[in-house]
């Protein structure tokens, strides 16, 4: 029996994963900040093969107990799609886009997911509520890593560029989602968290719900805050 839990924010639950997860990312900086220069490439090496290893474990999991489907569990929810960039970045030639998506997306979809939980636990298998924050904390940490121990900068217009291949992305599952009765990126019906930032407007334009437009003004909020925030005023380009 498949179970989603909805973790109110600063509940028990909350705040004890919370203290839990942010406990484990500073451990994790703490030996990034630690690893020498000529080991930090091991080092991150070692970060994304442990995303691999999970994500893989995550839908081998998935596929035996028969809870693998087409329609829920692609991995092309803007969360997804961050892990898997966590699972080959450290084993290809830089890559600057690639940087400058997982750092705008895995950060943004990284800190809301954490703070509104919404955790489906397939078969009742309590893996997939660990994987849930392992997930979303390494798509936050490793990113952050990238940028402030390998030197890897945000360009002038990254927030921009990252805002349109979120949009291509969005003009891909639309389709998806219409043939499937999927809801990747949740484009099709909100979440069901009680997150401030989900107008449940319900209205549809073109097809598409009217929240997803609202997502669009907040998404660049976000995009430009976390550019000014994190920018390198010397050597932006």
């Amino acid at each position: 029996m498949d179970i989603t839990l909805i973790i109110d924010f600063l509940s028990k639950e909350w705040i004890r994963n919370m203290t839990i997860t942010i406990s484990i990312m500073l451990l994790y900086f703490l030996s990034a900040s630690k690893t020498k220069d000529k080991d930090l490439t091991l080092f991150m090496k070692a970060s994304c093969l442990l995303v691999l290893v999970m994500t893989l474990a995550d839908h081998i999991i998935l596929a035996t107990n028969g809870s693998w489907t087409l329609k829920s569990n692609l991995p092309i929810h803007l969360c997804s799609v961050s892990a898997l960039i966590c699972c080959v970045i450290a084993f290809i030639k830089k890559n600057q886009f690639l940087f400058e998506f997982l750092f705008y997306a895995g950060i943004i979809g990284g800190l809301l997911s954490l703070l509104t939980p919404q955790i489906t636990l397939y078969n009742e298998y309590y893996f997939f509520y660990i994987m849930f924050y392992f997930k979303h904390a390494a798509i936050i940490a490793i990113p952050l890593v990238m940028r402030y121990r390998m030197r890897m900068n945000l360009g002038k217009k990254s927030w921009l560029k990252v805002f349109g291949a979120i949009n291509l992305l969005l003009l891909i599952i639309i389709p998806i989602n219409a043939l499937l009765g999927s809801n990747y990126l949740y484009v099709s019906e909100p979440p069901q968290v009680n997150n401030p930032l989900i107008i449940e407007d319900l209205d549809k334009v073109l097809g598409i719900p009217t929240y997803v437009f609202y997502w669009e003004i907040i998404m660049i909020i976000l995009l430009l805050l976390l550019y000014v925030i994190f920018k390198n005023n010397k050597s932006s380009k």
